[in-house]
């Protein structure tokens, strides 16, 4: 039981790993692997899925000015409200 339980296993997470390697286009040793461990279910998946057939996302650029901009900003209307308290300080007792 236990066998067939991590060869079951092995046999889905090769098939996800390859079918997902092929998706988005990336070769290596991962998706050879994972097609001869998944054999034979990722032959369907070699003659069905495109190469490259999804778009990686690329994260937007970081944009360390507009945010210096806005602490910046935000010290200003926190010095005109008066307001002694930094953030991340204690609370004062009163």
């Amino acid at each position: 039981m236990l066998e067939w339980l991590v060869g079951a296993s092995v046999w889905a997470v090769s098939n996800f790993v390859y079918f997902d390697r092929k998706r988005r286009g990336l070769r290596g040793a991962s998706r050879f692997f994972g097609f001869w461990l998944g054999t034979p279910t990722t032959w369907v998946t070699f003659f069905v899925v495109h190469e490259g057939s999804v778009d990686t996302l690329e994260p937007p650029p970081d944009d360390e000015a507009a945010l210096f901009r806005e602490v910046r900003r935000d010290r200003k209307l926190r010095a005109l409200k008066g307001s002694p308290e930094e953030p991340g300080s204690a609370p004062s007792e009163n």
